[in-house]
């Protein structure tokens, strides 16, 4: 990788830092999801929180909305990385891309639909809580394509035979933890409250704020990898494969 190249993949490392405080902003305060309301909520106390809050609430899933579009780069820089760490192999790269693309469609569309119950606030309430269980059964469910991407990337990060791997292997083990625990969410569409529904400690706290820190600290490690594989390029390493 040489040093404009790596100036991008940088950029899109920093972009994902992004993600992190627009969503939390948009979707997460403005939206009213942080902390969220659970699904034993009636539909008259949900109509009321969205006709009171309804321009608030607007703006924020916007912004969550534009939010999941800083995803992309990161997803894009984290290929180019994994890909010279395979050799030019593609196959776990190209996993890893496909997931993270994905992911992205995943709290986009979350955003549009919870979106759609604020731009009609006045609508019967049974309608707004429709909306309102389909936008977190959106992002709370979806979440398959989200462990391909964590299980490529852990994978290419076991396999890298360099004395000093560019990731750590521990960050390998947490994102394919954290893409497994994902499967916990199938307890969640039977739960209305606890620590199983999407409110809970398994099916929200976990799965949401998890994987924000490991992404950033996948950022940390992306900038310290940009570094070596510029010095890499200049002085190619013996890697064993």
């Amino acid at each position: 990788m040489d040093r404009s190249e790596a100036s991008i993949v940088r950029l899109s490392a920093w972009s994902v830092v992004v993600f992190i405080a627009l969503f939390a902003i948009g979707w997460g305060f403005m939206g009213h999801n942080i902390p969220p309301y659970d699904a034993a909520t009636s539909a008259d106390q949900l109509a009321a929180i969205y006709r009171a809050d309804a321009v608030t609430m607007r703006i924020g899933f916007s912004l969550g909305i534009l939010a999941c579009a800083f995803m992309v780069p990161w997803v894009i820089g984290l290929f180019r990385i994994m890909h010279v760490m395979e050799g030019g192999r593609l196959m776990l790269p190209l996993l890893q891309l496909a997931g993270g693309l994905l992911t992205v469609c995943v709290p986009m569309f979350s955003c549009v639909i919870l979106l759609t119950a604020a731009f009609r606030p006045e609508q019967d309430p049974a309608i707004t809580r429709t909306l309102f269980d389909l936008g977190w059964l959106t992002i709370d469910m979806v979440w398959g394509v989200t462990t391909l991407q964590y299980v490529a990337f852990g994978a290419v990060v076991l396999r890298d035979q360099r004395s000093e791997p560019l990731f750590p292997r521990w960050l390998a083990w947490l994102g394919i933890f954290l893409g497994l625990e994902f499967a916990l969410e199938f307890i969640m569409p039977h739960m209305r409250s606890g620590p199983f529904s999407w409110s809970g400690v398994f099916n929200y706290w976990l799965p949401f704020f998890g994987p924000f820190v490991w992404m950033l600290l996948v950022v940390v490690f992306m900038l310290k990898a940009t570094d070596r594989l510029v010095a890499e390029h200049a002085t190619p390493e013996p890697v064993t494969t």
